[in-house]
């Protein structure tokens, strides 16, 4: 009987342990190392602006004349309209060549 108690006090005191190690190394990995959830949102936030940036920077490189332009200058939005988007009037057939 004495050793059951024993055994079962022993046990205890191992889940204690084990539970409290536990939450140690939670607390130091979510808090005090420098891989802390805050440095994860931070970085995964600049890696997404940055992300935007690029996709942003790509469309602007895509895009010759800027709004105000095509806004402004309607021979310069047939042009563009013509090459950019394969647009054509309805009584002319358009042929596009593309290089390889």
């Amino acid at each position: 009987m004495k050793e059951k108690r024993q055994n079962r006090s022993r046990f205890k005191m191992f889940v204690i342990l084990y539970a409290l190690t536990f939450l140690f190394f939670l607390a130091y990995i979510l808090f005090i190392s420098d891989h802390t959830l805050k440095t994860h949102r931070n970085l995964n936030r600049k890696i997404s602006n940055l992300e935007e940036r690029i996709t942003n920077t790509k469309n602007q490189i895509g895009n010759i004349y800027t709004y105000e332009q095509l806004s402004s200058d309607s021979v310069l939005l047939e042009k563009y309209g013509r090459e950019q988007m394969n647009m054509h009037r309805p009584e002319e057939d358009v042929f596009v060549i593309i290089h390889e």
